[in-house]
């Protein structure tokens, strides 16, 4: 036994030796072998060496890990890197800001996503990931036709550039073309097979279209290019869920937490499950229990809120959805749920047109409807 305290010790000692530099190797190869907590440990502990990051190349390594975890909000400010360092490559810094705008989207942020991939465009105008990115932004703004021109400048830049195929894709899927959108997918798949993204896409429209099983059978395959990809197993789950087949769908989400025991959007997304199953307590548990990880989780609060309301706890919805509100400001979801509760109390006029206005400002639809049929302006 003393033997191994020793040898335990040696091991600890020789790696907290470790200077920056092999810190991040050592993130990068736990990152290959599918060790995702393991690289972020190695990546925080190379930017906490006193030698700290001149080139920014451990905190773009770092903001890449937690875009793919989608901790979207951590992974933008640690991929704004061009305010602050000067040692990446102009090549470098625009693949952080395209991956920026990206984070940005999933954050409804859609302005501050284009002048994040405008300018990544300007330091590279050859990236045909920045294009896509600039696709992306114009798809989520209804912009059909700038996206195509956008996605086809960055298939002109690479021909055979998957990603480009796969917003392509995203593209006639947003315009409700879902054979047309199919065959992007399945052409991106073809150009690159370990495409996960392409996979989600393709699984999550099967699904829409009823064909669970082609959906299962298609993203089974893709977790065998991509074992441990935290977004083909949540595809899976919601497979199974469309089958009803929540028992499945559970293992996915579990499995994921074997992989990553602190994925808050897993523990949110199996609240989601619970409450779906009218387990409200199980529901909310789940969410405080991710807010014990992330206490500023603004999905959390918003789902937790979602789980009051089905529970029949309406000022509790309102107490959740006001501090999701508090910590992102851009998802009009969020804006539109407290505007119906708002309709249920009997003094909540004006609350409810504040939250209706705010909604619209974000591109609502909905809620534009309803102001426009009261003439009120927002």
């Amino acid at each position: 036994m003393a033997v191994l305290v020793t040898t335990a010790a040696w091991s600890q000692e020789d790696e907290n030796a470790l200077t920056a530099a092999q810190l991040r190797e050592k993130g990068l190869n736990a990152e290959r072998l599918g060790l995702p907590e393991l690289a972020e440990r190695y990546y925080r502990r190379a930017l906490s060496d006193a030698e700290g990051d001149p080139t920014g190349e451990t905190q773009l390594l770092l903001g890449l890990l937690m875009e793919q975890k989608e901790y979207y909000d951590e992974a933008v400010t640690l991929l704004d890197l061009p305010a602050s360092r000067s040692g990446l490559p102009a090549e470098k810094q625009a693949v952080a800001l395209a991956h920026q705008a990206y984070c940005l989207l999933q954050l409804h942020d859609l302005d501050s996503a284009s002048h994040c991939a405008q300018r990544a465009i300007e330091l590279d105008t050859a990236s045909a990931l920045a294009k896509t990115m600039m696709a992306y932004v114009e798809t989520e703004r209804d912009q059909h036709i700038n996206a195509i021109a956008w996605a086809n400048r960055a298939l002109k830049s690479d021909p055979k550039y998957a990603r480009g195929e796969n917003v392509m894709g995203y593209i006639q899927y947003r315009k409700g073309n879902h054979t047309e959108a199919m065959r992007h997918f399945k052409k991106a798949i073809q150009l690159d097979s370990t495409l996960a993204d392409a996979y989600y896409n393709l699984g999550t429209l099967y699904c829409m279209r009823n064909s669970q099983e082609m959906a299962i059978k298609l993203l089974k395959q893709g977790l065998r290019r991509n074992p441990r990809n935290i977004r083909l197993y949540t595809a899976l789950a919601y497979a199974y869920r469309m089958r009803n087949d929540d028992t499945k769908a559970l293992a996915c989400y579990k499995q994921i937490l074997e992989y990553d025991s602190l994925h808050t959007p897993t523990l949110n997304r199996m609240g989601t499950l619970y409450c779906g199953e009218g387990h409200y307590e199980e529901a909310v548990a789940y969410h405080r229990r991710a807010l014990s990880i992330r206490p500023n989780d603004a999905t959390a609060y918003k789902y937790m809120g979602k789980a009051y309301v089905d529970w029949g706890k309406y000022d509790k919805a309102i107490q959740s959805f006001i501090r999701s509100t508090d910590l992102c400001n851009t998802d009009p979801e969020t804006y539109m749920y407290l505007a119906e509760l708002y309709g249920m109390q009997k003094k909540g006029e004006r609350k409810q047109q504040t939250a209706y206005k705010k909604a619209a400002r974000l591109g609502n639809k909905d809620a534009q409807t309803w102001l426009v049929k009261r003439g009120v302006a927002w």
